[in-house]
C-alpha cells in the first residue's frame, strides 16, 4: 500500500527507524478506560499524541492519546491508547488520522474498542459485545470529499467492513475462556450529550443493541484503507428505556477499567488467530 500524505507520517518512521523497530503488521485501539486491556508487548516503544506534528490531543479523562508499538510473539504490533472524538470539536480527518496512520504504515488488520450504552434488555455492565454491523447517527462521514483514482466520490461497499471470519474466530474464543462475547449491532452518535429516552427507543426500534459516540469513523476509513477491522464494544451502562438513569462519564470509565481484563484476552485470542 503506496504512503500517503498523513501528518506525522514521516515523524513516526523516522522514530520507529531510529528505535530499531519495524513497521506493525496489526494495531489495537484501545478506548475510554480500557488501556489495561494492552496486550503484553515487548520491546516498547510510545509516542504521545503531542510529540507527532500536526496532531492534536484530546482532553477526555481516560484516553492518554498514546501510541505504543512493540513485539507480541515476535510480530510487530501497534496500540493506540485512547482517541480522539467528534464531539471534541475536531472534525472527522483529524478524528481518523491514527488510522490513516496506520494504513499508511501497511497494517493489515486493526481491533478496535470503546465504551458503549446497552440498547438491547439483555446486555449488563461489563458485557463485551462483538460488533457485527452499525448504524451511523454521526451527521457527518470520514469519507465525505473522498475521491478514488479517478477523481470520482467514493461509493464504498460495506456489506463486509466488520470481518465475520475474525470476529466468528473471537466469539468462540471468548466462550471457551468462559467469557462468552455477545454480537450486536453498534449505534454512532456525535455526542457529547447522552441520549434522551425517545432516542433510546427509536435506535432500539431500529435494530441498535449499544450506543456510543466513537468507533464507527474509524471503521469505515479502516475497511476503505483495506484494512480487516474487529470491533468490541464494553457495556458499561444499561439503558432503561421507560425511564433513563443520570448517568455520568466517571461512571463509565469505572465499569470499563474493570472489564479491560476480559477485553484483554479476546484481543490476545484475535492477535493469536490472525498473527
Amino acid at each position: 500500500m503506496p504512503l500517503r500524505d498523513t501528518p506525522g507520517l514521516e515523524f513516526v518512521l523516522s522514530s520507529l527507524e531510529e528505535g530499531g523497530r519495524g513497521k506493525p503488521r496489526f494495531t489495537v485501539v484501545l478506548g475510554s478506560g480500557l488501556a489495561t486491556a494492552c496486550p503484553d508487548l515487548g520491546e516498547v516503544m510510545e509516542i504521545p499524541f503531542n510529540d507527532i506534528p500536526g496532531w492534536l490531543v484530546g482532553d477526555v479523562p481516560g484516553h492518554s492519546c498514546t501510541l505504543r508499538f512493540g513485539t507480541w510473539m515476535g510480530v510487530e504490533v501497534a496500540v493506540q491508547l485512547g482517541r480522539l472524538h467528534f464531539y471534541e470539536g475536531m472534525d472527522m480527518e483529524t478524528v481518523v488520522l491514527p488510522i490513516s496512520l496506520m494504513a499508511d504504515l501497511g497494517v493489515e488488520g486493526i481491533f478496535m474498542s470503546n465504551a458503549a450504552g446497552a440498547l438491547n434488555p439483555i446486555y449488563a455492565k461489563g458485557q463485551l459485545m462483538l460488533v457485527r454491523d452499525h448504524i451511523n447517527l454521526m451527521g457527518d462521514n470520514p469519507l465525505r470529499g473522498t475521491r478514488d483514482g479517478g477523481g470520482k466520490p467514493v461509493f464504498l461497499d460495506l456489506s463486509s467492513l466488520y470481518d465475520e471470519r475474525a470476529g466468528d474466530m473471537v466469539k468462540e474464543a471468548a466462550s471457551l475462556s468462559g467469557r462468552p462475547l455477545e454480537e450486536g449491532i453498534l449505534v454512532a452518535v456525535s455526542g457529547p450529550t447522552y441520549e434522551t429516552g425517545a432516542e433510546l427507543r427509536f435506535m432500539r426500534l431500529i435494530g441498535g443493541d449499544a450506543v456510543s459516540m466513537s468507533l464507527v469513523p474509524e471503521a469505515l476509513v479502516a475497511h476503505h484503507r483495506g484494512l480487516a477491522v474487529t470491533a468490541v464494544s464494553v457495556i458499561t451502562n444499561v439503558w432503561d428505556m421507560r425511564r433513563p438513569q443520570p448517568l455520568s462519564h466517571l461512571e463509565v470509565l469505572d465499569v470499563a477499567e474493570a472489564a479491560a481484563p476480559a477485553l484483554k484476552e479476546v484481543v490476545a485470542a484475535w492477535l493469536k488467530g490472525i498473527a
